[in-house]
């Protein structure tokens, strides 16, 4: 019993780290497009965002978040199978992340 509830704990705790990087990554984003300034793709890294945030590719995964046009379209074919990627493999999260121990 104690170790399910140490593993509702975690995974609790992880949730919110989770939903508290995009949250700050949303505000970010927005502040780097009124500045015409261009970030990484969250979800693949890769310089391939547009320089118009609203031209890039909404997030099915994660409300409020861009992503460049090739995870967008990846996004939806794994949206199409139900097999989303898991958003801890996103590079925003790998490299945000490391030694926070979120498997």
């Amino acid at each position: 019993m104690f170790h399910k509830m140490a593993q509702m704990i975690q995974a609790h705790t992880e949730r919110m780290l989770l939903d508290e990087v995009f949250a700050t990554y949303r505000d970010v984003q927005d502040a780097a497009a009124e500045m015409a300034q261009v970030l990484p793709c969250p979800r693949c890294g890769k310089q391939t965002m547009k320089m118009r945030l609203h031209s890039n590719a909404l997030s099915r995964q994660v409300p409020g978040i861009t992503i460049c046009d090739r995870c967008g379209t990846e996004e939806a074919l794994e949206d199409a199978v139900h097999q989303p990627m898991d958003v801890r493999k996103w590079a925003l999260i790998e490299t945000y992340m490391k030694g926070a121990n979120l498997k």
